[in-house]
This record gives structure tokens, sequence and C-alpha cells, in this order.
């Protein structure tokens, strides 16, 4: 019986995993997966006891009919040339290692190949999943990733050439919002008046009901900020201060990332040169 194969047990792959089988778009006797260190998956296997553990990726290579490989951007080349000779070319691989191009997994697998970005968010089932799927991806090969996606938020399918803008908008986010939040809140400090603990609790609930208002109405960052800031008042004097500084420090932020990304892709590039 094929199956359908995880190969890593990482902080974003034991995620999703566990939200799959949470969730139940897929059975637990659907599931085999393997991991580096096998004592990991102890938990797992407890409380979901008919998902097969395999002892290496070799059998869950053999197994599977889809393949996710959940394993960090530097090990994923060194998984494939292990598994090559074990995939049938009806194989599909998905894959979450950012900066590398499905242009390079092809060379060691010329076959059916999507990749994902995920977030963090869909942990709590909210935030975007990024999805893009080479040409070999036939549409019930691609409904089936964005169905198992779909359990964790919203997904977007996207051009391969818009993954690294768009991991800025979603992936990266979340670390760019709680930074942002941080230092925000470390400078309320500074005037007294709150304990840490108190004022991070403000503006995390004033963040989550932002964002709720955001998503539940027709209203826009815009609108937004036209209704809290009425003119010559205190918010519109903040937002003043903002406006002379923050475009120029995301433009930076944007430039620096996509530079790093590009960086990446030509380094992994030359790695994967065959």
């Amino acid at each position: 019986m094929e199956k359908i194969g995880f190969i890593g047990y990482g902080a974003m792959g034991s995620m999703i995993i566990r939200r799959i089988l949470s969730s139940g778009v897929l059975k637990e006797s659907d599931l085999i997966l393997t991991t580096r260190t096998i004592p990991k998956l102890k938990d797992l296997e407890k409380s979901y006891p008919w998902v097969e553990i395999a002892p290496d990726n070799i059998i869950v290579a053999r197994k599977s009919r889809k393949l996710f490989i959940f394993v960090n951007t530097g090990m994923v080349k060194e998984v494939l040339e292990e598994i090559k000779d074990h995939l049938s070319l009806n194989t599909h691989i998905i894959y979450i290692a950012a900066g590398l191009t499905m242009g390079n997994v092809g060379k060691i697998f010329p076959g059916k190949i999507s990749k994902v970005i995920p977030s963090l968010t869909s942990e709590v089932k909210e935030g975007i999943s990024l999805v893009a799927h080479n040409l070999q991806v036939e549409e019930e090969d691609a409904e089936f990733v964005e169905e198992i996606f779909k359990v964790m938020g919203k997904v977007k399918i996207v051009e391969e050439d818009q993954f690294a803008l768009g991991a800025d908008l979603t992936s990266s986010a979340p670390a760019f919002i709680s930074f942002i939040l941080m230092k925000f809140t470390e400078s309320s400090l500074k005037k007294g008046g709150f304990t840490r603990k108190e004022a991070e609790e403000m503006v995390i609930e004033t963040l989550y009901g932002t964002a709720k208002l955001l998503h539940s109405t027709d209203l826009t960052l815009h609108d937004v900020i036209k209704l809290v800031a009425t003119r010559g008042g205190i918010t519109e004097e903040g937002l003043n201060v903002l406006d002379g500084e923050l475009p120029s420090v995301f433009d930076e932020l944007f430039k620096s990332t996509l530079e790093k990304y590009e960086t990446l892709e030509i380094e992994l590039d030359k790695e994967y040169k065959i």
C-alpha cells in the first residue's frame, strides 16, 4: 500500500505533521515518517499509534507516492541523493526549504515537485502558506497539497519568483512584527508607569483586536488609521514621527532580505550544479 511519507521532524515539520493528524485531513494509517533522531517521535507515536515510524529515509521513499521533505535547507540535497534511486517518476515531492528552487531539486529528481513556505502562525490555524508547483504537477497533485495546507490557514498560489517577497510578508512577518512591538514596548518602559508584562499585554491585546477588526470587517489599514487619528490630535503626532522614519527602514529591510534570498539561491545553485 502506497503511503504519504514525511522525512524530518524539526520545529516546522513537527508542527505541520501534528496539524495534519489532529485535523483528520489524512488518516493515521496513511502516514509513514522518519527523522534523523527516531526517539524524537516517541510522543507522536503515543498519540497516534497507527502512524508508521520507519527506521530510515529509503524505506519512507520506497513506500510513498507523496513525500514531504521537512529537513533544513542544507540537508535537502543529501536526502535527495540518498533516496533518488528509490523514487518512482510518479512520486510527488513537497518541500519547505526557503531559497532552494524547484529547478535545483529537479536536477536530482526530475519529477513532480511542489514548494511550500508555511508560517509559524499555522500553529493556531491562521496565516498564509505560499505554494508553487512545477510543470509536472498535475491538477490532482496540486489539489492534494493545497488541501493539506488549508487545514493550517489560507493557501496562496504564487510563481516561484514571488517566494522571496511573499515570505517577507508571511513567514518572516511574525518575527518582524514581534520585533517592532518589542521595541515599541521597550520604549514605553523608559517613561515608567507600567511593568513589562503589563505593557506587553496591552500591546498584544491591541494587536489582536486590530487584526480581528481588519479581518472581520471591510475596513482597510488606511481606514483604521483615519478612524483613530483625529486631525491635530495625539495619534496624528505619533504617526508623523513614524512616517518620517519607517519608510526608509522598511525599504532597507526589503532590500536586505531580498538580496540575502538571492545570495542563498546563487549559493545553492552552485551546490546543485550537475
